[in-house]
């Protein structure tokens, strides 16, 4: 059983390198010498985890330090699309307890206040 496939797919200026499964070691490697493989006429390279299902750290950066040492060479573009459950929610902030609560509002100058002119 394979754990992981990596496919690329390259036109005239622009490739993309497609990795299923699990993104390991050999996997990476495998990324990496697509990438060396690469013509010089490419001017763009997309590296596509969203069929992804675990993603090995160690892995990653190997592949990512042969994207950067490819872009900075040929001084292109390169771009990585990651597995859509990997991005973490966004939250809103959480409030603490003992931060005051600040409310802006816009005062005009023009405001009056009624004077008391009843004698008193």
């Amino acid at each position: 059983m394979e754990l992981c496939q990596v496919q690329l797919e390259a036109h005239a200026t622009s490739a993309t390198i497609y990795v299923v499964g699990i993104l390991t070691t050999d996997a990476a490697h495998r990324a990496e010498l697509l990438v060396a493989s690469l013509d010089r006429t490419t001017r763009t390279v997309r590296l596509d985890l969203r069929g992804v299902e675990i993603i090995d750290p160690s892995a990653f950066v190997h592949v990512a330090r042969a994207l950067n040492r490819w872009r900075d060479s040929h001084r292109g573009r390169l771009s990585i699309q990651f597995p859509e459950g990997s991005m973490r929610p966004r939250r809103t902030p959480v409030r603490l307890v003992d931060q005051p609560i600040t409310i802006a509002a816009a005062v005009s100058a023009a405001m009056s206040c009624p004077m008391n002119t009843s004698p008193g």
